[in-house]
């Protein structure tokens, strides 16, 4: 029997809620993009050093249409983001191995023991951002400090009441 662990929907995640075209005219979104630009034009620099190809595997049955430089682009500037995020002096260069697998049932990453995989419904950069973030978090946080994380918060929580349980005598 093949176990596999659904680790994240991502068909509720909103990254870009730009339906409305004034937000991109406010200074906190010009400085926003501003700052993208610059993070992507020094990301450039990275992903020309990279192998020839996406960073990653694809399995497409469907033939869908999806840009594969924006792709590997997104990747790149994940890894690297991720990687400063946790250690800005020397970011660690973190380079998750997954397969995209585009024409899904749903949105949503899924990981079968080693193999992990991103599930697209179709190209959608967002998600797919979302998920090559979560697998770069994966390969900063091993499985065993994982499981020590959630098992700390649920010991945390249990440890801490809250003023109305006092009250309720629980």
């Amino acid at each position: 029997m093949r176990q596999v662990e659904r680790e994240h929907n991502l068909g509720s995640l909103n990254f870009f809620p730009l339906q409305n075209k004034s937000h991109i005219r406010s200074r906190k979104w010009q400085g926003l993009a501003i700052g993208t630009l610059v993070a992507l034009s020094l990301l450039a620099g990275i992903s020309c050093m990279a192998q020839e190809g996406e960073p990653f595997a694809v399995t497409n049955p469907k033939n869908l249409k999806w840009p594969a430089e924006e792709a590997s682009r997104i990747y790149y500037s994940a890894c690297y983001l991720a990687a400063r995020t946790v250690r800005p002096e020397k970011p660690p260069q973190l380079r998750p191995r997954f397969v995209l697998v585009l024409g899904t049932a749903s949105d949503e990453t899924i990981r079968n023991g080693s193999t992990s995989e991103i599930h697209l419904k179709k190209w959608n950069r967002a998600n797919f951002a979302a998920a090559v973030t979560m697998m770069a978090a994966r390969e900063i946080i091993s499985d065993k400090e994982l499981l020590n994380i959630v098992r700390e918060s649920l010991l945390s929580a249990q440890a801490q009441v809250s003023i109305s349980e006092l009250r309720q005598g629980k």
